[in-house]
């Protein structure tokens, strides 16, 4: 139902139109241009009747008055006057109204009015709202709701003509193909959704995030500066690979980014797109998972890995978990999780060079030991293990009578110490059982 506020100082037209229009629309009435004006305040109408003749302030100059309104643009108004005069309803016309009904009123002409009225701004509003979808929908990307390239080229044309500075990023998602293959379109594109929303986190107000097609995305950073640039790229990979370590599909993804400077390295889309995608050819040709800057020739520094992920970052993916926060020793999970912990570790070690070692942990118990011994001794190499190790370190029961363990940061003196001087001894303290009957199998974790 529709609310219609009429402003006219008569008692009995206030009362006719409430009765002509009062089945089909919320009515509320006014006497004065300032008691309409406290009813706007509390609720904004569909439509106004307003009087032309008043006493005090009049229609006319109630229209200055609405004007310097920011509602008035949305609702219409129709003038109500007692004379026929053409000079008047152009007059008013030209402020902004409507229509015209006039006294003595005419219900079902009155009621005519305000329903085409009603219905052609209805209409308006409609199709400007379809309009906006329309152009919503050409300026961004259906899957991620990102920009699409479309609007990229447009806007950044814009900005290099208004002399703005900036730079264009270009990032491919590596073994993209893999990734359809291994777990499915669906997931693909939900992988597509995901490394958009990182994007996105990470460039924030900073520039504008756009999908290029396919795995293929775009940055543009309101700002040329390297270091600056460089530090968001930076922030991308270790955001992008933190995530990695919860999230399966993109466990064996990584990302190739190419960068190219404005107005240095091109002033339109088009010359910032060829090196941009020169510079991303150099990342993917030294090996993927990594960035480049566009240089003419390629033989300065430009390129380098995305050393930015390491082990700490493990260590405080695991410390900040509050189950973990909340208890000593080492961080037990299931095998499936433990595959991903260490799929990621060995990536950390393989571009970062640090240390972390594989260690299998078995019970050697003679075959006459029942099964459900066997399990009791184990709970007591469980504690052992546990409350010798670092709460940042991980595990895992492997099988009936074997642990997997990942230790990180660590070197080959300091396990050996650990082991011998702190495992055995305590499994021998919990246990009572000879120490020897666990058997150490050790492996560093490399490429």
């Amino acid at each position: 139902m529709s609310k219609v506020y009429i402003c006219d100082d008569d008692k009995l037209v206030l009362m006719m139109v409430e009765r002509i229009l009062g089945k089909e629309h919320e009515v509320k009435k006014a006497m004065s241009v300032e008691e309409l004006m406290d009813l706007i305040s509390e609720e904004k109408p569909d439509l106004i009747l307003l009087d032309f003749q008043m006493p005090g302030t009049n229609g006319y100059e109630g229209l200055q008055i609405f004007k310097e309104k920011e509602w008035f643009k949305d609702v219409p108004i129709i003038m109500v006057t007692g004379e026929r005069d053409s000079e008047l309803e152009i007059k008013c016309l030209n402020e902004g109204v409507e229509d015209f009904v006039h006294k003595p009123f005419v219900p079902d002409v009155l009621l005519m009015r305000v329903q085409l009225v009603l219905d052609r701004r209805a209409s308006e509003k409609n199709m400007k709202q379809k309009m906006a979808e329309v152009i919503d929908r050409s300026m961004h990307d259906p899957m991620t709701g990102l920009f699409n390239r479309y609007y990229a080229e447009e806007e950044i044309d814009t900005l290099l003509s208004r002399g703005r500075t900036g730079s264009f990023v270009m990032i491919d998602l590596d073994n993209f193909k893999y990734l359809n293959d291994t777990y499915g379109h669906v997931t693909g594109d939900q992988a597509i959704c995901d490394i958009g929303q990182i994007l996105a986190t990470i460039v924030g107000d900073g520039g504008f995030v756009f999908r290029l097609g396919g795995d293929e995305f775009g940055i543009y950073i309101f700002n040329n500066d390297r270091a600056y640039v460089e530090k968001l790229i930076v922030d991308l990979f270790g955001e992008y690979n933190r995530q990695a370590v919860t999230i399966d599909y993109l466990m064996n993804s990584s990302l190739s980014v190419g960068v190219a400077l404005a107005p240095n390295d091109g002033e339109s889309y088009a010359a910032l797109y060829a090196a941009a995608d020169k510079a991303q050819y150099c990342a993917k040709r030294n090996g993927k998972n990594g960035y480049c800057f566009y240089s003419v020739d390629f033989t300065d520094s430009s390129s380098a890995r995305a050393e930015v992920v390491n082990i700490a970052q493990l260590k405080k993916l695991i410390e900040d978990r509050k189950e973990i926060r909340e208890r000593s020793g080492v961080y037990k999970v299931d095998y499936r999780e433990f595959q991903r912990i260490y799929n990621y570790i060995e990536r950390c070690v393989e571009r970062t060079h640090q240390r972390a070692k594989l260690v299998m942990v078995s019970l050697n118990v003679g075959a006459e030991t029942a099964p459900g011994n066997t399990e009791v001794i184990m709970q007591k190499v469980d504690q052992a293990v546990a409350g010798c190790l670092r709460r940042n370190d991980v595990g895992t029961r492997y099988s009936a009578s074997q642990f997997l363990l990942v230790l990180i940061d660590v070197d080959s003196e300091d396990l050996e110490t650990v082991i011998e001087q702190r495992i055995r001894s305590r499994y021998h303290e919990l246990s009572g059982r000879n120490s020897e009957e666990l058997i150490f199998d050790i492996m560093d974790i490399r490429q």
